[in-house]
């Protein structure tokens, strides 16, 4: 007569752990794959993209440790508008500037956070130079685009004579403080910089710093602001909600002041509120 052999408790023990792992494993990956991204859209035209990188880095540090969500720098504006053209459940992050450059025709995007830096949200750019400017040309050296940074100074109260607007030249550099570094070393006549940057540079570079002075003031800027369409503010609040906590972070602190910000903070009043950003 035929036996049956048992198998072994330790070895259906064994069976039964790994079948359960299997099955957690297979739960995880389907999990991930229905879990959607979210993501986020970044392009300043304040200040030149050469960090990018770095800022995509820094940030997706920062959200990965318990969020599903991911930076995506943009290098060039009509790119940047081609995004926000297709109304994607995103969040963009864009300065004041170009946000009511694109209201007029998106009534549906609507800014939802304001950067603050020093408890303010707003800063101005100086007009640097060692002295006077040519009436007839001049070269100014900056970090935004050219876009952004004509329509500054059209608008920029003088202490010298007008700007010499169809003979003006840019020269485009990566930071503020390069563009400063510029004028001293004469490779530029004047430099657009931040109060802050300016601050900044008469602690790196005292003895260049007592050869400049303010030649103008910009009207006051708002700081950054994060936009998204209305109908997604549901599906998106949680990346705002992260957006609002990176402050409390040393990988969201260091985020924050790659974009020369402090923290974030909601805006009391918006525009499908009836009210102004």
């Amino acid at each position: 007569m035929s036996r049956k052999q048992s198998t072994p408790t330790s070895l259906k023990l064994a069976l039964a752990a790994l079948l359960c792992a299997c099955g957690l494993l297979l739960s995880g990956w389907a999990g991930s794959a229905g879990a959607q991204t979210i993501t986020v859209y970044h392009f300043n035209p304040e200040s030149h993209s050469d960090r990018n990188l770095v800022l995509k880095n820094t940030f997706d540090q920062y959200f990965q440790v318990s969020h599903n969500i991911e930076l995506q720098p943009v290098d060039d504006r009509s790119t940047f508008e081609g995004l926000i053209a297709e109304s994607p459940p995103s969040l963009f992050i864009m300065s004041d500037w170009q946000f009511h450059q694109l209201e007029a025709d998106r009534k549906d995007l609507i800014p939802y956070l304001r950067g603050l830096k020093d408890n303010n949200d707003t800063f101005h750019k100086l007009l640097i130079g060692k002295g006077p400017l040519s009436p007839q040309h001049a070269t100014v050296a900056v970090s935004g685009t050219d876009d952004y940074v004509y329509s500054l100074l059209g608008k920029m109260r003088l202490n010298t004579a007008p700007l010499p607007m169809q003979q003006l030249r840019l020269l485009t550099v990566p930071k503020d403080i390069d563009a400063l570094l510029a004028v001293s070393f004469g490779m530029a006549d004047a430099a657009l910089a931040t109060e802050n940057s300016y601050e900044k540079y008469a602690l790196l570079y005292r003895n260049e710093y007592q050869q400049l002075k303010v030649l103008g003031t910009s009207q006051p800027q708002k700081r950054l602001v994060v936009a998204l369409f209305k109908q997604h503010l549901p599906a998106l609040q949680s990346a705002l909600d992260a957006l609002v906590d990176m402050d409390q972070t040393p990988n969201g602190q260091l985020g924050l002041k790659l974009l020369g910000l402090d923290e974030w903070t909601q805006l009391k009043t918006t525009r499908h509120e009836g009210g102004q950003p």
